[in-house]
């Protein structure tokens, strides 16, 4: 009973700890943006979209160092796959998102070279040292672009909730609130877990649903607190920025530790085709939004239609189908 009524509290204390600082992070961090006089998206697509992708590289380092290089390129892929897949298809079915025509045109194509660039590395099979380091080096040229972009971009318009904060308030409130997302997530997971082992769940059906739930939490929570601020070009961001992030970073590293990896077949048969897909079907919903009249709300932003999320999150089942029944 002890162990239970432990586990309830995580789980309780982690999800209101997860929904504060997930609704401070993107508040405090919009608003060191207005401070400083640059555009939300630059920071949705590094504070926010990197801050909470630093798990998954901390796991791909580990896992490499370890020699269990292909756990940290599957980490990778699974974590890209589950931002488009379900982070972003129940940000688009909880409220239809309204993207601005300069995201559709400049970050997403960002998203498709390195998508593009990290499947011709991979698919033959292996993730030489050289590919880890032109990969690494993808991510550098984009971290400049990131910093070129700052400062020609503007700052946003003041009918957005900002808050009534300083420039260093806002900076150190932004730091905390990702810690304690971060922090917040791991301790709803541990809870999760604990209840479901008490439950008499398999240790397969916990590592399908939970951990690989628990993963994207940060994510999921910093896009869902943009949106409820109207502040929809971070959600976005935070998506974009941290795949953008996992397929020039965190599959870098495996590659980079030793003499290169050899990629197990499931990889290259099922999880880089359902990444693809995913981000392909997402830019086919970015153009038929750009394209279709009927979707702009201005003349350079476009609504993203909850259709568009529900086909994102179907596909998404149905990858979680084949890989549930791959493991029977």
């Amino acid at each position: 009973m002890n162990t239970f009524l432990i586990a309830l509290s995580a789980l309780t204390i982690g999800f209101a700890l997860l929904s504060f600082s997930a609704d401070r992070l993107i508040a405090s961090s919009a608003t060191y943006a207005k401070h400083c006089n640059i555009s939300i998206v630059f920071i949705g697509m590094t504070v926010v979209a990197f801050g909470t992708s630093a798990p998954e590289l901390l796991v791909s380092a580990t896992a490499a160092l370890n020699g269990a290089g292909e756990l940290a390129v599957g980490n990778g892929l699974g974590s890209n796959i589950i931002n488009i897949g379900l982070v972003l298809s129940v940000c688009i079915l909880f409220k239809p998102l309204i993207v601005h025509s300069r995201f559709i045109r400049r970050e997403f194509p960002i998203l498709a070279i390195a998508m593009v660039l990290s499947c011709l590395l991979m698919v033959n099979g292996k993730l030489a040292t050289l590919e880890g380091v032109i990969l690494l080096s993808g991510l550098l040229a984009y971290c400049l672009y990131l910093a070129y972009s700052a400062r020609h971009e503007q700052s946003e318009p003041e009918e957005l909730d900002f808050l009534n904060i300083s420039k260093s308030r806002a900076a150190f409130e932004s730091l905390v609130m990702l810690i304690i997302l971060l922090a917040s997530s791991k301790l709803m997971v541990w809870g999760a877990v604990k209840l479901a082992v008490i439950a008499g769940i398999s240790e397969l059906t916990i590592g399908l649903t939970v951990i690989a739930f628990g993963t994207s939490l940060p994510e999921l929570a910093a896009a869902l607190a943009a949106v409820k601020r109207g502040m929809h070009d971070i959600a976005f961001a935070t998506v974009i920025g941290s795949n953008i992030f996992n397929l020039l970073g965190v599959i870098a590293f495996p590659a980079l530790m030793g003499e290169g990896l050899t990629l197990p077949r499931q990889i290259l048969t099922r999880d880089l085709p359902a990444m693809a897909l995913l981000t392909a079907v997402l830019g086919g919903i970015f153009m038929f939004a750009l394209t279709n009249k009927r979707c702009a709300t201005t003349t350079a932003s476009y609504q993203v239609s909850r259709v568009g999320g529900g086909i994102l999150l179907l596909i998404f089942s149905t990858y979680l189908w084949y890989l549930a029944s791959s493991f029977q």
